[in-house]
């Protein structure tokens, strides 16, 4: 079940064509991370957090969790707001599961930093035999955590010129968007 919740995930981590990309104005603060590395265990502190409206919290057995859980950040982000396109972050549905998901497109320095990003948290899973996942963080709240299949990309995913992830539902959907776009 874990697994094939997590392979949808990765089915959220989607590729998608721009037409141009550029940065965009204020809106939340917005950070792709390698989970395994750079944020800590679920706990009682941290500077992240997750938890209902979310289905499933990194570390958390509980689905859907019934409380916030905390994360510490232990590394920086190696993906960061000033590298996707705000103007271009839209609610899209899912074509396959009819969920709502957010896409938004990555600059060229967002493209190269999520190349290097993925292809890290491919080749550690590829060592560790174990999936690795990103921390998609919005504001203070890791919203979605797709895992990169080391056996499928094991050189990780380059020169995406965007990204998809799951949002809850259409409401957290809408709330991500505007949270994104206008802070």
């Amino acid at each position: 079940m874990c697994r094939r919740a997590s392979r949808v995930l990765l089915g959220g981590l989607v590729l998608f064509a721009c037409a141009a990309c550029g940065g965009g104005g204020g809106g939340e603060r917005f950070a792709l991370y390698h989970l395994e590395s750079a944020i800590g265990p679920p706990g009682a502190n941290g500077e992240l957090r997750c938890g209902p409206p979310r289905s499933e919290c990194p570390g958390v057995l509980e689905r859907p969790p019934t409380r916030v859980f905390r994360y510490e950040v232990r590394g920086p982000p190696a993906v960061s707001g000033d590298e996707i396109d705000r103007d271009s972050v839209r609610r899209l549905t899912d074509p396959v599961t009819g969920a709502p998901v957010l896409s938004l497109a990555l600059t060229p320095e967002g493209r190269r930093a999520f190349a290097r990003l993925t292809k890290e948290v491919a080749r550690t899973g590829g060592r560790d035999q174990g999936w690795h996942h990103l921390a998609v963080v919005v504001g203070d709240e890791i919203v979605a955590f797709p895992e990169v299949d080391f056996d499928v990309y094991p050189d990780g995913i380059p020169n995406a010129p965007g990204i998809q992830f799951p949002a809850a539902s259409e409401v957290d959907a809408r709330g991500l968007v505007g949270r994104l776009r206008d802070g």
